[in-house]
């Protein structure tokens, strides 16, 4: 193999910390050869958080001094907020959590003291909330590096119980001493103790991804496990919560369907033999008339413990579980007595993650829903793609449901449902795709008539466990007929997988181990071929079983691999793969490596060092995309928006550090997104023109290599555009037919052109925007990365497309057209 590409072919443009209010600033990008240079006056506008929402997972229903009846609930965010609501949903205290993200377990101590946990992604805090003084304080406590803090509840003895991720270690906080004991941790084979529940005298402690449910005794430390039955084990991989409710203790378990809980009987120890499917992540109830209530999915349901039997509320025939069906769910629920008279006796109440306080009486099935006062924050883009109308869309991380759009004209960012949490965009079939996190599922819808997630499809779910064991979907490209998913396995697991979709009909074909015991986190396609990429690393707590990352060739139709091989020395992952200039696949690695593949030959013709590396053990965080306006190849890795020159393989680094996500839309404007945060880049670029026609010219015009560009002109006769040649027409008029057959580029805005216009088996961009055009328009047999923009335009004869591939999109500005519009155009 040839050596890496010394760093001394990168130039940095400047230097910029993303994550603060940018300032408009512009400067002067060098020219590369064989591509044209961005505008020389470029600069980054900040257009505010990607995603912002209200996002509670997790809230304690407790009470205030006086005992009126409070909520107490953490939003997930940048930062975490933490509300006090009251049973109205009207907010009596709200804050931010400077520094902390993510939210864990809150309870209220006998004495009436709040404790919670908040954590980012590496380290976490112990919190306490004084209900009469309205006041937080962080705890001092030695934390011993643990970074996640899970479960939780008091003891008989006083002491707040709680496990710890990364080392499975079970720890008790003591109030009354003020000081943190730890228990160390429970075993060396699993790196959670994931769930804690007060039993008795004992403490229970559930880990994963290697179960384990053990028994403490608080006081002599004492340690002893259990062993559940198959009937409880069968795929089974972790225990996540535990309560004691009356006789029995109720264990949920996962990844079993949509985590299901299993019941023990104390007294008779002795496991129920059903195993309760599906229950959601809201506690399971305290004891009314001898029953118990929980969530199964999003339904409320009820268990009997005289008879151990389920039973129905009525709850899923409600109007009001018909209203939630969006809602990713509720984490947190009691039941109270609620005044008025069509709430008699017990009344469950729920808080929502979006934010929605509902009820529902269990003896009239009477129900409300209201919006609760809880502080929302920012939530960055966990993923960021383009739709079949051109715009970018983003993903939200571990969300009350949320997705975003920019707007490609106005470039505002509009917020949205979505799922919980996004990991990867694309398009198919002229539809916009959408991954989501946990068990690997894949969505798909029209955004024709705006884009609404409620018109998404869900076509796939892998799952974890049996029978695929995978959970993460973080590259997909078009194949054709068919959606190819590269995805990572479960907790616990090597393998990743690549699956063909047939999103249409839902039937997959799954191959797991395509490249064996490595996930697969990049694809691209052309031609009947995939081309993939993958890391050395499988789902969190896995241990890697190779070294080094390949690159592989699916055939498609054959379903088989033909090419595989490690294509940069020493890279674990294959962050990104793209078809870029002349059909060739370009790859980027976790080491910042760009590697440049021969199609056919599989010989890797180029590797070049962009001197970012990327420690993300999937790939994520990073892109790599060709900008068909300037010919340039872009990307993002180690922080750095960076820009390659495909023929001199000159690097410029054009944002120093900060940038999370890229991507680039319709328009060729690209954006990036920090933690926080989405900005712009610039404005859309523009062409190199081959040659440039201004003021008038006279007669007949055929172009039939380069691109020309007619700017600010008047053109009295025909113009045709003949294969392989290119044209950018902008604020001129052009009086006579306009003829554009095989072109790589075509792109009018801001003109008028009199006569007849047909663009036919182009392969390039095409973008036709804010223009008048007099006579009948034609889009007719092109073939595009993207779908061509035909967008906010005056046309005053009949508008004809077909044979498009992708069809045309109008980025949300629709056209007037006088005349009819038929085909892929119709109803415009």
């Amino acid at each position: 193999m040839s050596e890496v590409s010394p760093p001394t072919r990168i130039r940095r443009m400047f230097a910029l910390t993303v994550g603060v209010v940018f300032a408009a600033f512009s400067l002067v990008l060098g020219s590369a050869a064989g591509a044209a240079p961005p505008t020389d006056d470029t600069s980054v506008t900040d257009l505010g958080p990607a995603n912002f929402t209200v996002n509670v997972r997790q809230a304690e229903f407790g009470t205030l001094p006086d005992g009126s009846e409070v909520i107490f609930a953490s939003s997930n965010g940048s930062p975490l907020t933490f509300t006090v609501l009251d049973m109205e949903g009207e907010q009596l205290h709200a804050e931010a959590i400077e520094g902390y993200e993510l939210g864990g377990f809150i309870l209220q101590d006998d004495d009436g003291t709040v404790y919670f946990t908040a954590r980012t992604g590496s380290y976490a805090g112990l919190f306490t909330f004084d209900p009469a003084a309205m006041e937080i304080t962080r705890l001092d406590v030695d934390l011993q590096g643990q970074r996640v803090l899970y479960g939780g509840g008091f003891g008989p003895d006083g002491v707040l119980y709680f496990g710890t991720y990364p080392n499975a270690m079970l720890m008790g906080y003591d109030p009354a001493a003020g000081e943190l004991r730890s228990f160390g941790s429970l075993t060396n084979d699993a790196a959670y103790v994931f769930s804690v529940g007060i039993v008795g005298d004992e403490v229970w402690a559930g880990t994963g991804p290697v179960p384990h449910l053990f028994r403490v005794n608080p006081g002599t430390g004492e340690v002893s496990e259990m062993f559940p039955p198959d009937a409880v084990m069968e795929n089974t991989d972790w225990f996540i919560d535990i309560y004691e409710r009356g006789d029995y203790a109720f264990v949920r378990l996962s990844p079993r369907g949509g985590f299901d809980m299993a019941v023990y009987h104390l007294a008779e120890e002795r496991w129920l033999d059903d195993v309760i499917e599906g229950t959601f992540a809201a506690p399971v109830s305290e004891v009314i008339d001898n029953k118990v209530y929980f969530l199964a999915g999003d339904v409320l349901t009820g268990f009997d413990l005289d008879t151990e039997e389920v039973f129905s509320t009525g709850f899923e025939d409600s109007w009001i579980h018909e209203e939630m069906a969006d809602a990713v769910g509720t984490y947190g629920f009691t039941i109270t007595e609620v005044p008025g008279d069509d709430f008699p006796g017990a009344t469950v109440v729920g808080l929502n993650t979006d934010g929605h306080l509902w009820r529902y009486n269990l003896e009239t099935g009477a129900a409300q829903l209201v919006p609760a006062d809880v502080l929302g924050s920012p939530a960055g883009a966990h993923s960021m793609g383009v739709g079949p109308d051109g715009a970018v869309y983003m993903g939200a991380y571990l969300s009350s449901g949320a997705m975003s759009r920019i707007d490609p004209v106005t470039h505002e960012i509009e917020y949205g449902r979505g799922p919980k949490q996004g990991d990867a965009i694309v398009t198919h079939d002229n539809q916009l795709v959408v991954s989501s996190y946990p068990g690997a599922g894949v969505h798909i819808g029209s955004v024709d008539d705006g884009w609404a997630w409620s018109r998404m499809e869900h076509v796939l779910q892998l799952e974890r466990g049996a029978p695929y064991y995978q959970d993460r979907i973080f590259a997909m490209v078009s194949a054709g007929d068919r959606l190819a998913v590269g995805s990572v396995p479960d907790y616990g697991q090597v393998g990743g997988a690549l699956t063909l979709l047939d999103t249409a009909t839902g039937d997959f074909e799954f191959h797991r181990d395509v490249i064996p015991g490595q996930s697969v986190t990049a694809l691209a396609y052309a031609d009947g071929l995939v081309y993939g990429g993958t890391s050395i690393h499988g789902g969190i707590d896995s241990t890697p079983t190779a070294s080094e990352a390949e690159y592989f060739v699916w055939d498609v139709d054959a379903s088989e691999l033909v090419w595989h091989e490690v294509p940069v020395d020493g890279a674990r992952i294959i962050n990104q793969l793209t078809v870029g200039p002349d059909g060739q696949v370009w790859g980027l690695t976790n080491t910042g490596v760009v590697f440049v593949v021969d199609p056919h030959t599989h010989e890797v013709l180029d590797r070049i060092s962009t001197g970012r590396s990327t420690g993300n053990v999937w790939g994520r965080t990073t892109s790599l995309y060709l900008n068909e306006f300037d010919g340039f190849m872009y990307g993002n890795s180690g922080g750095a928006l960076f820009r390659i020159d495909p023929v001199t393989h000159e690097v410029d680094i054009l944002v120093e550090s900060g940038v999370r996500e890229s991507a680039i839309d319709a328009r060729g404007q690209i954006y990036f997104a920090d933690s926080i945060n989405v900005f712009a880049f610039g404005t859309a670029a523009t062409p190199e023109c081959t040659d440039t026609i201004t003021g008038n010219h006279e007669g007949p015009l055929n172009i039939s290599d380069g691109v020309t560009c007619i700017d600010d002109a008047v053109v009295d006769g025909p113009v045709t555009v003949t294969s392989g040649a290119g044209i950018v027409i902008v604020d001129s008029d052009v009086s006579g037919p306009l003829t554009v057959q095989g072109a790589v580029l075509v792109h009018i805005s801001d003109a008028e052109i009199r006569g007849p216009v047909r663009l036919g088996e182009s392969t390039g961009r095409i973008v036709l925007e804010r223009n008048l055009i007099a006579g009948p328009l034609g889009i007719v047999g092109n073939t595009t990365s993207q779908a061509p923009l035909i967008s906010d335009n005056t046309v005053t004869g009949p508008l004809t497309c077909s044979g498009n591939d992708p069809a045309p999109v109008d980025a949300g500005v629709p056209n007037s057209v006088h005349g009819p519009a038929t085909g892929q155009c119709a109803g415009w």
